[in-house]
């Protein structure tokens, strides 16, 4: 028989949600895992004393900021040492947008085109980092262990005041023992010198990158890394880099010897290289390991299903045999999509997917939006991201269509979204 007494307060029962154990607490803060986390997470600083200690070190464990304030997570995290242990995910965003310029060039027929110009612009470092000896000499610690040699422990030093975001964004994945997920599909490509170590060889051959993208010293914090990664998403915007032709894959990723999920875009898949009777010729096992088992593609093209169906192949041929899942986020609805498909004869970007996706036991995602939308234009983050939360995936479509219409706004109709999906067997998930 249950007491009465059973009920009643006892002197240590909690009486409100903040009289919780600190362990409770950080659980409760552990739920807040959407795009508004930071968000949340600061009002939830806000709301006592209490909160505030259990909402920043959520904000440090599982990290989302932009690259612009690098320093200031460091700093901040400096101060917590004992957390560096528990960051395993390291979520950055950068914009292009302000910092290109678009120049007018007349053709030799005529044709006016405008080209997306920018220069590499080196930041030095503020002056609260300059004087700042402890934290100064932190880093140097960090340079020297991981630095491939003595000319780039010094050249990486002087980058820390003269070049600081790349050189800084080094020594953080370097303090980092546990990360395991680099996540900068939101980010631009120019602000990450560090990917140069990852070219193929296409790219390598020809002039593919900034000609300011002089850092050779980052090699011993990517090379650190390679072997723990399992996790990693490629910068999508790729604005204003240019890439010869010759060029058919931008990277390769192979030395990553544990990646199981691969996010990029499809141009840096393509490259340049030229469609022949339709199939692209660029190969997959050229670019990924074979532990690859989830591939993502955003800004797909028409393209994009005659690549998913290289991907097929490979699995078939065991050069990618953990292959389970492909998500392809495209830039154009269905309708160009398969008008572009038609003209350069590529395979359908649905029937023909579902088909080569079934035959090789690999599920598929394909996302067509009802505007032409970029990632970088989207301002809500990676598509598969939005794709988690409908409400934010609205909102970014529909922030890609305003931009569409020009500084006249004159109005146009957009198309419906299109999503389908279907599980390895080739029955249907999504329709």
């Amino acid at each position: 028989m249950f007491r009465p007494s059973a009920f009643s307060h006892s002197p240590r029962t909690p009486k409100t949600i903040g009289d919780l154990p600190e362990e409770l607490l950080l659980n409760i803060s552990a739920q807040f895992t959407e795009l508004s986390r930071n968000r949340d997470l600061a009002s939830l600083a806000l709301v006592s004393k209490r909160w505030r200690p259990v909402a920043q070190e959520w904000l440090l464990k599982e990290p989302r900021f932009n690259l612009a304030f690098i320093d200031r997570y460091m700093s901040e995290l400096g101060y917590r040492s004992h957390l560096l242990g528990q960051v395993k995910s390291l979520e950055i965003w950068s914009k292009s947008e302000g910092r290109t310029t678009r120049t007018q060039h007349t053709t030799r027929t005529g044709v006016q085109v405008y080209l997306t110009q920018s220069k590499y612009n080196a930041l030095p470092a503020p002056d609260y980092i300059r004087q700042d000896a402890e934290f100064l000499e932190a880093c140097g610690v960090m340079i020297n262990h991981f630095a491939t040699n003595k000319r780039h422990a010094k050249d990486w030093l002087e980058a820390i005041r003269d070049d600081i975001v790349p050189a800084l964004f080094a020594v953080l994945i370097c303090a980092l023992p546990n990360l395991r997920e680099l996540k900068l599909g939101d980010t631009w490509l120019m602000d990450f010198p560090l990917f140069a170590s990852t070219r193929s060889a296409s790219a390598r051959a020809s002039y593919t990158l900034p000609y300011e993208w002089k850092h050779k010293f980052l090699l011993g914090a990517l090379t650190a890394k390679l072997p723990h990664l399992t996790v990693l998403e490629i910068p999508s915007d790729m604005t204003a880099i240019r890439y010869s032709h010759s060029v058919t894959t931008v990277f390769d990723l192979r030395r990553f010897e544990s990646l199981r999920e691969v996010g990029l875009t499809m141009k840096a898949i393509q490259g340049h290289g030229i469609i022949r009777q339709g199939l692209p010729i660029t190969d997959p096992a050229e670019i990924f390991p074979k532990t690859l088992e989830v591939l993502r593609i955003s800004e797909a093209t028409h393209i994009t299903a005659n690549f998913l169906n290289t991907l097929c192949l490979a699995k078939k041929k065991l050069h990618l045999p953990n292959l389970t899942r492909m998500e392809a986020y495209h830039m154009e609805h269905l309708d160009n999509t398969r008008f572009s498909a038609e003209l350069d004869n590529c395979l359908d970007p649905i029937e023909d997917v579902r088909r080569i996706c079934r035959d090789a036991e690999i599920a598929v995602y394909l996302y067509f939006p009802p505007w032409t939308m970029s990632t970088w234009e989207s301002d809500g983050g990676t598509p598969w991201q939005m794709k988690a939360e409908p409400d934010v995936l609205h909102r970014a479509e529909y922030v890609c269509w305003k931009k569409a219409m020009g500084p006249f706004g004159v109005h146009q109709d957009p198309m419906d979204r299109v999503e389908v999906e279907w599980d390895a067997d080739g029955d249907a998930v999504m329709i």
